[in-house]
């Protein structure tokens, strides 16, 4: 299998539903992200400017601290200072470093935060501290030479992010899924109306040209509709035209024909008076006539068949009855027959005539193009009979096999003029015949070399219950 077999383009359905279910996603993971960076901006700026005013306000408590007492230690003025939970607070002064936590200090703060802080500036600044996200401001405090620095853990406001962003994605997802249910509910409706038009055109391909698709007041598919019926009215009229063609001028031969028939027979009475190139021109004449009459039977049988005007005359048969006449009638040397007891008395319901000929057909087929056939066979599987003609000849190429069956097709194997012995309707006219009691035939390769010609047909019940049958299937059953 090629790998375009394999990566099979999906459905339209399909392709739908998941335009649907992109859209869905699209839309909802710009509002998730719109909604995220939204909402962590203010939480983010007003966290920021609930830091900077606690931090002025202990920075103050700490300056009035150290202005009262000059003398006093710097530890006793950040006792004073009443951090929030989680804060940390450090006063930097006399090249020293004081903390109101033995577990942060100075190596905790981001060293261009520090520099810009010892250089007289304020200071903000995001940063981590074993994993936890924390917010670090400074701000220089001249009055009393030192800088004030605290450290505000974020963890809060980190759990709100992570909390939200789930929400957004669940309901993201969640958005995601209703779109896809969404496509599907709707292509489904979308596409219903397809479901009739393949319907139709199915039971069009089967030979129903007299089925039309329903008229409807949906203006978009109106066109639709219109265009349908109209193509296989054309296309009805087309095919009862071509076969009233055809049937008018198989008839209108016939009468020359017959004509040059009796003429050919009179003359055959005086073979003995003509000169040797005489004998050999009127034999070539006889064997060109035959043919011709061939072909012109065929030609009528099967314009019969397109008009609809043969019918089948059903009978209950054995299949190994059947068989076994066709092929001792067979003028062209004796064919075994190979079936097994069960088998050889399965009743079908055919027409004797159209049977006798398919089989008549299929031997001419093996005689001409495979050396004659080598055996005919009788099998039952599934509630069908088979009937199997084989040859010992070149075999035909998968390319073909499906082709052979058409009118007046002709393989690159019978390309030479003493091949071309045969009217080039034979196989199709088997195809249609088998086609009349729905059954199938196919061609496929016979072990050791040759061709395995196989007719399969329904038993066990009438033939208009069998259900429709295909009139050739290359190389499969």
């Amino acid at each position: 299998m090629s790998l375009s077999g394999r990566l099979r383009r999906p459905g339209l359905r399909s392709r739908a539903t998941a335009a649907f279910a992109l859209g869905a996603a699209l839309v909802a993971g710009v509002l998730a992200g719109a909604t995220y960076g939204i909402v962590h901006h203010y939480l983010l700026a007003q966290r920021v400017s609930s830091v900077e005013n606690e931090a002025f306000s202990d920075a103050r408590v700490v300056k009035e601290t150290l202005a009262a007492s000059p003398n006093s230690p710097v530890s006793g003025s950040l006792s004073s200072v009443m951090p929030g939970k989680g804060t940390r607070s450090l006063v930097y002064r006399d090249g020293t470093w004081y903390s109101t936590s033995v577990n942060v200090g100075n190596q905790n703060l981001p060293t261009s935060l520090v520099d810009q802080v010892l250089s007289g500036n304020p200071a903000i600044q995001r940063t981590l501290i074993a994993g936890t996200p924390m917010l670090a401001i400074g701000m220089p405090v001249p009055a009393v030479s030192a800088d004030y620095f605290e450290i505000h853990s974020l963890a809060d406001l980190q759990t709100t992010f992570d909390i939200l962003g789930l929400v957004l994605v669940l309901g993201a997802a969640s958005i995601t899924m209703g779109g896809a249910l969404v496509g599907r509910w709707a292509s489904g409706h979308l596409v219903q109306p397809l479901r009739g038009v393949t319907a139709v055109a199915a039971e069009i391909g089967a030979g129903d040209l007299t089925r039309r698709l329903p008229t409807t007041a949906d203006r978009d598919l109106d066109p639709l509709v219109t265009s349908f019926n109209d193509m296989v009215t054309s296309l009805h009229e087309r095919i009862e035209r071509d076969a009233r063609f055809t049937s008018d001028v198989s008839h209108e031969l016939r009468s020359p024909l017959t004509a040059v028939q009796a003429s050919v027979e009179l003359l055959a009475l005086f073979r003995g008076f003509l000169p040797p190139e005489g004998t050999r021109a009127l034999g070539l004449v006889e064997q060109e006539t035959s043919r011709f009459s061939e072909t012109l039977e065929n030609l009528l049988e099967i314009s019969r068949m397109d008009a609809g005007a043969a019918d089948l005359i059903l009978e209950e048969l054995q299949i190994g009855e059947l068989v076994e006449n066709a092929v001792s009638s067979y003028p062209h040397g004796p064919v075994p027959v190979v079936a097994d007891a069960p088998a050889s008395v399965t009743v079908i319901h055919c027409d004797r005539r159209r049977m006798q000929s398919v089989l008549t057909n299929l031997l001419d087929n093996a005689r001409i193009h495979g050396g004659g056939a080598t055996s005919v066979s009788i099998a039952t599987l599934d509630h069908r009979a088979t009937i199997t003609v084989e040859d010992a000849g070149p075999g035909v190429p998968a390319g073909e096999r499906s082709k052979i069956f058409e009118r007046f097709y002709r393989g690159r194997t019978a390309t030479r003029r003493n091949e071309q012995t045969g009217s080039g309707l034979g196989l199709a006219l088997v195809a249609e015949n088998v086609r009349a009691h729905n059954g199938r035939v196919w061609v496929e390769d016979r072990t050791g070399g040759g061709s395995r010609f196989v007719v399969s047909l329904p038993f066990g019940s009438d033939i208009a219950d069998a259900g429709p049958g295909s009139p050739a299937e290359g190389g499969h059953r």
